[in-house]
């Protein structure tokens, strides 16, 4: 029977006399393929999915971001989660956007609260988003602490509104589905630059494959980060998924297993080896967040707040991060090409199509 996890299946090393090869000490930079051929390169196949920038100060929040970009980490934010304003006469501590943000992964969601101009001036990737995400009281909306970010909204003021906004599935300028790939064009309009995918939550996945299958999206990511689920059912879904005709490459943010157990960085590489392109951070987050809550304000005294916090956060993910992100770029580097995956239980290998070991 299947258990939780993915525990049953092996990341196999060389076969026996394949010969002497050196191990690069890094994995090949991520190669995403644009609609017309061209190509956006990106130094790592680890991205940051749903941050909750609103939980910290625009200052916190832009260090923060600014980190992660720097370890190679595609992350997903809008300016307005940063802090950035549209109004130039805001007397703003910022250089110029794309300088300082590289990998911006821009979430386009269907209420385009606290979108501007410049993110789509400096996105990577845009990530236009058919499934709203349950927020932690586990309503499909959005808080007051939420919009109050994206509308710069002073503390002391009222929000318009009220607290909670509802949160859509598709953005008004599209009808339903079949109309999505005039959507995906008029963003590649505003955005040449960036890769272009689709998002959506697992649920309905199946159901609508064919039309998503059917889109001119670079990628499409499958949040399933809100569910939990036995880890090789779910990798049996992805094997049936991954096999079907014209699907486009697969992003996730995987699910948590029974027990709500996190998916490790075993657990995502083998996910990798079974086809998946690139894997959300987000469950490897939880201890950082905790710990950026607790980062204070640079002083006012202080004559570079930028690096006094910097150095309260470089710590934080020096301990509870960057050491799963180097185990991920080490095990990379070790994928044959195939057989890749194994297991010595030979109804697993079947269902999953990987290389049986037993005999």
């Amino acid at each position: 029977m299947f258990d939780s996890s993915l525990d049953a299946l092996c990341l196999l090393p060389p076969r026996f006399g394949s010969g002497r090869r050196g191990v690069p000490p890094t994995p090949p930079s991520f190669q995403v393929q644009r609609a017309g051929g061209s190509t956006v390169e990106l130094p790592t196949r680890l991205f940051l999915d749903e941050a909750p920038w609103h939980r910290w100060s625009p200052k916190v929040a832009q260090a923060l971001a600014e980190q992660l970009q720097q370890h190679g980490i595609l992350t997903s934010y809008l300016h307005s989660e940063l802090g950035a304003r549209d109004d130039s006469d805001e007397d703003q501590e910022q250089t110029e956007p794309e300088a300082a943000h590289p990998l911006q992964m821009l979430p386009y969601r269907s209420e385009r609260y606290g979108l501007s101009a410049d993110d789509f001036d400096t996105a990577t990737v845009i990530d236009v988003r058919l499934s709203p995400l349950r927020d932690a009281s586990g309503r499909f909306a959005y808080s007051a602490e939420q919009i109050r970010r994206w509308e710069a909204t002073p503390k002391e003021q009222p929000l318009s509104g009220g607290g909670w906004v509802s949160a859509f599935t598709l953005p008004p300028d599209i009808v339903d589905l079949d109309s999505l790939p005039n959507k995906i064009h008029q963003l590649r309009r505003l955005a040449p630059q960036a890769a272009v995918l689709v998002s959506v939550t697992p649920e309905w996945l199946w159901e609508n494959r064919e039309t998503l299958a059917a889109t001119p999206a670079d990628a499409l990511l499958i949040r399933s980060g809100q569910i939990s689920v036995s880890g090789l059912q779910f990798a049996e879904l992805l094997n049936q998924l991954i096999r079907q005709p014209d699907v486009p490459p697969l992003w996730l943010s995987p699910p948590r297993w029974d027990q709500q157990r996190v998916a490790t960085v075993d657990d995502c590489i083998k996910l990798v080896s079974l086809g998946v392109s690139a894997i959300a951070i987000d469950g490897w987050m939880e201890e950082v967040f905790a710990e950026i809550d607790q980062v204070p304000e640079p002083s006012i005294y202080s004559g570079s707040p930028a690096n006094q916090l910097n150095q309260s956060i470089s710590p934080i993910l020096e301990e509870y991060l960057l050491p799963l992100v180097e185990r991920f770029t080490a095990l990379m580097t070790t994928i044959t090409r195939s057989p890749s995956l194994g297991s010595f239980n030979r109804e697993i290998a079947a269902r999953l199509d990987v290389h049986y070991l037993g005999k």
